[in-house]
């Protein structure tokens, strides 16, 4: 079946527009997707009038994502298989550990956080929310484990990619200067390809129980998967 042209070029603006922050204005939108002004303009208004997107600065006329994507990714949550599978357990080991978790997945490019319970008993605060977007690949520990585990993220050569495989899970480093602590483990499905990555978040500590915290988050992980249709060995 031969796609949509209309809906094909309304995606590729979308997904351009949510690439930028600061927003694009109408002139870099049509000269970066090549598209005829006429076209992207009356494809704007159209979006504009229905909430899809708006402008982050009236006077500039510069277009980000609107609230009416946001809605549209919160049903998206409600109705996620990873989320409904993980919710409870991750709820669980948040509780017990008094770390905030979150379950992230990767959209081309992009890191977005699609899930994240606070326990009452977290030290910490943390500013990533649901639809929170990262694209850290290299340094941290949530883009590292895309790196390392997700075939379709080229690697860029992260440190002790073998190690991490063995253990599946990446830590940060007890050298980082940042005060936060996270944990990050992948999951699998059916298709054995990685559909997102749990992670875990608290003050970052001297290396106390980090094992034994580790493991129990990977066990996690792998039922998780499992429930997800995952039938692979993980220690392959």
């Amino acid at each position: 079946m031969k796609d949509n042209r209309s809906v094909s070029r309304i995606l590729q603006i979308l997904e351009l527009i949510a690439k930028h922050d600061e927003g694009l204005t109408l002139g870099q939108i049509y000269r970066m997707l090549d598209i005829p002004k006429a076209t992207v303009y009356d494809f704007l208004q159209t979006l504009y009038r229905a909430d899809a997107i708006y402008y982050k600065d009236p006077r500039l006329k510069n277009y980000v994502i609107g609230s009416k994507m946001f809605a549209i990714g919160s049903v998206y949550t409600k109705n996620s298989n990873l989320i409904e599978a993980a919710q409870f357990e991750l709820k669980d080991f948040g509780d017990k550990y008094g770390r905030t978790v979150f379950i992230t997945k990767r959209i081309n490019d992009k890191i977005v956080y699609v899930f994240k319970h606070q326990p009452a008993n977290s030290k910490i605060v943390t500013p990533q929310e649901i639809g929170t977007v990262s694209r850290d690949f290299e340094k941290g520990p949530i883009g590292q484990a895309y790196t390392v585990f997700d075939k379709n993220v080229i690697n860029n050569g992260i440190e002790n990619t073998e190690q991490i495989k063995k253990d599946r899970y990446v830590y940060s480093s007890l050298e980082d200067s940042s005060h936060i602590c996270t944990l990050a483990a992948p999951v699998w499905n059916f298709e054995n390809r990685i559909v997102g990555v749990l992670v875990a978040a608290d003050l970052a500590t001297d290396g106390v129980r980090r094992d034994v915290i580790a493991k129990d988050f990977v066990q996690i992980a792998e039922r998780i998967s499992r429930r997800l249709g995952y039938l692979g060995d993980f220690n392959e």
